[in-house]
């Protein structure tokens, strides 16, 4: 009887020890992904992209890893979470404008004037100010924006579908 009790409580020992070892895997795992996440948000400022006419809105947000997208007037904004391949091509572009020039950027076409393009702006707030772009035709940014509008637009579309 008692090598029985000796050998049950060896097994339930052991295989609590195993339950506690993938117990701290997978802890260590949540950490290692709220971490990542958190990297993520120090290196992406909030970005707030909006086109705007009489009868057509939309605006589309990137803040703490999610993308928002509000596509009427007073509407809920649905969102997803922003997925890695997006988000790192999202940040290369991101990094290659010079936020300190966005406001002076010059427009290719004046369309917004005669509602034939919605008026668009973009901006992006960080820890420290918030850097806006100067009015631009809704599907022609300034080329320095172009990549990252464009690129911003499609992860927006895609996961809209």
């Amino acid at each position: 009887m008692k090598l029985v009790a000796l050998v049950f409580s060896m097994l339930s020992f052991f295989t609590s020890c195993k339950c506690n070892k993938a117990t701290v895997q997978e802890e260590a795992k949540i950490v290692n992904i709220e971490s990542n996440l958190e990297h993520q948000n120090l290196n992406f400022p909030m970005v707030v992209y909006q086109e705007t006419t009489r009868g057509m809105f939309r605006k589309i947000s990137i803040n703490e890893g999610k993308i928002f997208v509000v596509t009427a007037r007073g509407a809920k904004p649905v969102f997803w979470e922003l997925k890695k391949e997006d988000y790192k091509k999202l940040l290369d572009l991101y990094q290659k404008i010079d936020l300190n020039s966005l406001s002076s950027l010059k427009d290719p076409t004046q369309k917004r004037f005669y509602d034939g393009a919605p008026i668009a702006t973009l901006s992006f707030t960080d820890k420290k100010q918030t850097y806006t772009s100067s009015d631009f035709d809704g599907g022609f940014p300034p080329k320095e924006i172009e990549a990252f509008v464009n690129e911003l637009i499609a992860v927006a579309e895609k996961l809209n579908k």
